[in-house]
């Protein structure tokens, strides 16, 4: 069975997760910076045997997109055009940021490394929900 890759997109940091071949349990992958998640997808897809990315859908408390949400579409549209097999659906973020800022406070550690494994973490718990409650 094919393997899932997450993003928790973000303007400066992305975090990537990915599930075993199995797609029962989603591990954190990686955090790279935004202006090199192409090439770095491109080097998941190479190694991976991935058919599906969700990507976070960041909405507010009151249902509306925050302005982010421009930038992933235009990300999508190259995703699609660049690999038109892969199967790209969305998942609700909200709150994904603040639960994995709470797993980190504890941490006693620099903040540069809290911030690149906080999106590390925000797409695994993104990515572990949509394993939760998908029919895969």
């Amino acid at each position: 069975m094919s393997k899932i890759l997450c993003i928790d997109y973000g303007k400066k940091r992305i975090g990537l997760s990915i599930t075993n071949s199995i797609r029962s349990i989603a591990f954190g992958l990686d955090t790279v910076n935004s202006n090199k998640i192409i090439c770095t997808l491109y080097k998941y897809l190479k190694s991976e045997d991935i058919d599906t990315i969700i990507i976070g859908l960041p909405i507010r408390f009151d249902n509306s997109l925050f302005p982010l949400e421009k930038e992933i579409k235009k990300f999508i549209k190259i995703i699609n055009n660049k690999y038109p097999n892969l199967i790209i659906k969305r998942i609700d973020e909200r709150f994904t940021s603040k639960i994995a800022n709470y797993y980190l406070i504890n941490i006693n550690t620099n903040t540069r490394f809290k911030k690149n494994i906080l999106n590390k973490i925000s797409a695994t718990l993104l990515l572990q929900e949509y394993i939760k409650y998908s029919n895969i």
